[in-house]
């Protein structure tokens, strides 16, 4: 019994330490149904929502551990990212290829899961487990993040980089975030946009794809695109981009 209980605590230490990743103020995940997330009209027969993207008895794959009960196979990299192809204005360093996700990089798997089905064909063959709820045969064909003609991010908005009160000053025209050991999820901007952290230590947070992007709601205050507020007026960029 002693030796059961161990291993139960060992297992939710190892998904516990994925909460500082995890943001949790999505709202109702049930605005995902009849979204463009929703993928059960591409599947013969399909009942299930939800397992497209999670399934419930998955914490990861014999070579990647990967986060949320993550269904769909994780893409190997590499992406080039913003300012790798040429001179850049930006004035963060620390931008990363969100392929190298790991526990110590845990942020950027909130960019890499997005690439695991915007960055080419989903078939049946890339799910990890497929479920009775998923039906049979199908496809979808996700517009993909960045460059069209190869696996890149260089010509996208950057994402997996630190965002930090330092930052905001060197850069002159940005809000400055919520920093701190002690936030568990830090924020930017009166949109409270979130930042994600590498691991729970980290006082600085990171801009990753579901930094601007819900991926549970397509349409919140009536933004569409999954976007967390509205761009009417640019709202959202002025989020960041104070001046």
């Amino acid at each position: 019994m002693k030796v059961k209980r161990f291993l139960l605590i060992v297992f939710v230490l190892a998904l516990g330490g994925y909460g500082y990743a995890q943001f949790t103020g999505d709202g109702s995940k049930a605005t995902i149904i009849g979204s463009d997330h929703d993928l059960s009209d591409n599947f013969t027969g399909a009942t299930a929502v939800c397992e497209f993207c999670h399934v419930p008895h998955k914490l990861s794959n014999p070579t990647l551990i990967v986060p949320l009960l993550w269904n769909v196979q994780v893409k190997a990299g590499p992406y080039s990212t913003y300012g790798s192809t040429g001179a850049s204005t930006f004035n963060a360093t620390d931008i990363r290829d969100p392929s190298t996700a790991s526990s110590t990089n845990g942020a950027a798997y909130m960019s890499l899961l997005c690439l695991s089905c915007h960055d080419g064909t989903v078939t049946q063959s890339n799910f990890y487990q497929i479920t009775s709820g998923m039906g049979g045969a199908g496809s979808i064909s996700p517009p993909n993040i960045g460059e069209q003609s190869s696996a890149g991010l260089s010509n996208d908005h950057p994402v997996d980089f630190t965002y930090s009160a330092a930052l905001a000053t060197e850069d002159g025209g940005l809000r400055t975030p919520t920093e701190g050991a002690s936030v568990r999820i830090p924020y930017v901007g009166a949109g409270n946009l979130p930042l994600f952290k590498d691991t729970a230590s980290a006082t600085s947070g990171r801009v990753e794809c579901a930094t601007c992007h819900n991926p549970h709601n397509q349409s919140p205050n009536g933004s569409g695109k999954f976007l967390r507020m509205s761009n009417n007026a640019s709202a959202l960029c002025l989020n960041c981009h104070s001046t």
